[in-house]
């Protein structure tokens, strides 16, 4: 016959250690009540005796599981994997586990993950970027489940967020170029009536060139909807490869190009590297992002900064500072951005 082994107990803890249940519960569980001395005496009687907390006990008990939701729209994008490193680094430092969700894009996807989560009792959801949806903002609100959207504005509900100034930050991107002489200057980008963050940066570049007074050319804009399609989800830079080589076949190029992401952005200098036109003394290219690869491909790309890890910070750190019922000052915070210059845009003369 196997031997049978007796689950441990925090009785069990109390009685090696020589001290009350009650200073076994405030140890196990992180409260700062107990003596030093005395907490290593409790940690040290748990390491000896193997005990194993029941996790899902407590969880019923105290209604709280310690673990938070994060959902994103596409787990390979470079952006989106330094926010989750950053929400990742802050939960781990506060006692909090995270339960990731990837949608691809996809609204119902969205709404089945976030089901999902809920009914997996967690203590609260970080949803980042992804397509507008009135339905889920209800829901949420309807749950009355803390959450935080990062990359996300929205408008209409009070639900925290943690983004930028997407549209001042575009037109930073215009007035850059303006600045090293570029007056025909083209915008490649995502469709606009899906996502506000998309809609916000294509408004900021039509402010920069009105800013600057530079005419409109609907012409030098690529906006298409091959980028929305399911089926390509994850290859904007093969759809802006393949939009590139069409356009380079039948419209003049501007001087200058600004793109909605650094993966457009590398697709676009692609096509243009393998139709002989060069980079960036042909034409300059701005992207959008400022992701780990930027430094290394040729040339090296300018690009708008965000500040990506710390949005995962900021988010997390608000979102727990809610669930524990902290004093928040402000739920919607907006980070700066800044223009990386690298070897992408050159300065050409104004005739």
């Amino acid at each position: 016959m196997p031997k049978k082994f007796k689950n441990t107990s925090i009785k069990d803890i109390a009685k090696e250690a020589r001290v009350a249940i009650s200073t076994v519960s405030y140890v196990i569980n992180k409260k700062d009540l107990v003596a030093e001395k005395t907490k290593k005496k409790v940690l040290k009687a748990i390491d000896k005796l193997g005990y194993k907390p029941n996790f899902i006990a407590r969880s019923l008990r105290t209604q709280k599981t310690s673990t938070i939701g994060v959902i994103v729209y596409d787990i390979s994008n470079p952006f989106v994997a330094q926010i989750v490193r950053g929400i990742q680094e802050v939960a781990k430092m506060r006692g909090y586990i995270i339960v990731l969700g990837c949608t691809f894009n996809d609204s119902s996807e969205e709404e089945s993950q976030i089901n999902v989560m809920i009914n997996q009792f967690i203590d609260g959801l970080i949803i980042i970027s992804g397509p507008d949806n009135e339905k889920i903002y209800k829901k949420i609100l309807t749950k009355k489940i803390p959450v935080v959207f990062i990359d996300r504005e929205i408008v209409k509900h009070d639900i925290a967020n943690v983004l930028i100034n997407n549209s001042l930050a575009m037109e930073k991107a215009v007035d850059y170029l303006f600045s090293m002489g570029h007056r025909e200057i083209g915008y490649i980008s995502y469709p606009i009536d899906k996502q506000i963050t998309v809609r916000q940066r294509y408004e900021g570049y039509i402010k920069g060139l009105k800013k600057n007074n530079l005419a409109f050319n609907p012409e030098y804009v690529i906006i298409d909807e091959k980028f929305a399609d399911k089926e390509l989800e994850g290859k904007d830079m093969d759809i802006t490869f393949d939009l590139m080589q069409q356009f380079i076949k039948t419209k003049k190029l501007p001087t200058a190009f600004i793109t909605i992401s650094d993966i457009i952005a590398y697709g676009l200098i692609k096509a243009l590297q393998e139709n002989n036109i060069k980079v960036p003394e042909s034409v300059s290219v701005v992207g959008f992002d400022n992701i780990m690869f930027d430094d290394y491909i040729s040339p090296p790309l300018t690009t708008v900064r965000q500040p990506k890890k710390m949005m995962g910070i900021t988010g997390i750190n608000l979102l727990l500072d809610i669930i524990e019922g902290k004093e928040i000052e402000n739920k919607r915070i907006v980070l700066p951005t800044e223009i990386i210059e690298r070897n992408s845009v050159k300065s050409i003369s104004i005739a």
